[in-house]
């Protein structure tokens, strides 16, 4: 009966444990998706300041033409031309979520210096929640960029495609990377020293898509990283 007993503590204690640590887990995916919405938020107020300096252009068009001196209308074309970079980055995709999302990240690529090509039909994901949208594509644009910052510059590349397929949602992710990636359940292994808090990000994603029934697919291979998910529509 006593080591009967011991058993039974221990058993319990060891549930104890699991218990704890899948609710740690759950609540850090949370804390992720939390904190990619408040990056949206954040992102669709920066980009309201791009439109409104946009509107504010027709003030630089009218200085051109009142100003004589060469020297200062080129400055202000300098300028304009500036202005002009940083509008045209906007996207278009058919959901206003995506758009936000979207320009933010390329904006964030353009500062690094990586180059971001999006063919995405945001028209697809009315079905979806927008937090989960932001958990989807934030968590896996924002290991992407990680990751290509290490790179030289002419190999930053990333690659973004939205698209419908016999009525599944396909959603690719695809950068380069360089060295050797091992994986340990589905998941890419760090090489960081801080593992604690590590791989919470791409979990929270796939969390979010098996809410709508999906699945992901994480791959590498010919120095090209791939994200894939299948969502039914």
């Amino acid at each position: 009966m006593i080591d009967f007993g011991g058993v039974a503590i221990l058993y319990a204690y060891h549930v104890q444990r699991i218990n704890l640590r899948i609710r740690y887990e759950f609540e850090s995916m949370q804390n992720i998706l939390h904190n990619q919405y408040i990056q949206y938020q954040r992102s669709q107020e920066a980009i309201e300041l791009i439109n409104y300096k946009y509107h504010d252009l027709k003030h630089y068009t009218l200085a051109l033409k009142m100003e004589e001196n060469e020297q200062r209308r080129r400055d202000y074309l300098n300028q304009l031309e500036e202005e002009l970079k940083g509008y045209g980055m906007q996207y278009k995709t058919g959901n206003k979520v995506l758009d936000v999302l979207l320009t933010s990240k390329n904006l964030s690529c353009a500062k690094k210096q990586i180059v971001m090509t999006c063919v995405v039909d945001g028209t697809l994901f009315d079905f979806m929640d927008n937090i989960d949208i932001c958990s989807i594509f934030g968590n896996a644009l924002d290991n992407a960029i990680e990751c290509e910052e290490k790179l030289e510059l002419e190999k930053r590349l990333i690659e973004v495609a939205a698209f419908s397929q016999k009525k599944f949602l396909i959603i690719r992710f695809e950068n380069y990377y360089e060295g050797e990636l091992e994986f340990s359940r589905g998941f890419p292994l760090t090489t960081k020293k801080e593992t604690q808090f590590h791989g919470y990000g791409l979990k929270s994603l796939c969390y979010t898509v098996r809410k709508y029934g999906g699945e992901t697919d994480i791959s590498a291979h010919d120095n090209w990283f791939s994200l894939k998910i299948l969502i039914p529509m």
